[in-house]
């Protein structure tokens, strides 16, 4: 048994209302940054670079994460190759470990811990948050060099 195995348990078995209901409780400030909300994600917008940056849970696969999504009416569909040019300069800022980041996602952050325990959900907010910050700060120093 691995540290990250928790048992197998169906991603429909994760109460995503529950767990995005105590995200924006914990993070009003969200609320006027978001672009798009699904059961699996939250995005926010950074309008000034037509870009998205998803934060999302991924039960099923323990863990949750950030990486920049597609919203068609935020004007942010081809971020992957926009940012490409800048992924090193990014991803220095950044100094993730190779763990930390999920390959086929461009620029992306994760982290592995039990989504179903629901006492790991305050610190999984405060870790999507704190995370997508990071990432916005990061692009915003590269993009802003430009």
């Amino acid at each position: 048994m691995s540290e990250f195995d928790f048992g197998a348990r169906r991603a429909s078995e994760f109460r995503q209302r529950g767990f995005w209901e105590l995200f924006a409780e914990r993070h009003p400030e969200e609320r006027a940054l978001m672009a798009r909300r699904g059961p699996w994600f939250w995005q926010r917008g950074l309008p000034d670079f037509a870009l998205v940056l998803s934060m999302y849970v991924a039960p099923a696969q323990n863990h949750v994460g950030v990486f920049f999504g597609r919203n068609e009416k935020f004007g942010a569909t081809d971020a992957w190759s926009r940012l490409k040019p800048f992924q090193p300069a990014i991803e220095d800022r950044l100094k993730l470990r190779p763990e930390q980041s999920c390959q086929g996602l461009g620029i992306n952050s994760m982290w592995r811990v039990n989504c179903f325990a629901e006492d790991n959900w305050p610190a999984m907010a405060d870790w999507l948050v704190t995370e997508a910050s990071r990432v916005e700060r990061a692009v915003i120093e590269v993009l802003g060099e430009g």
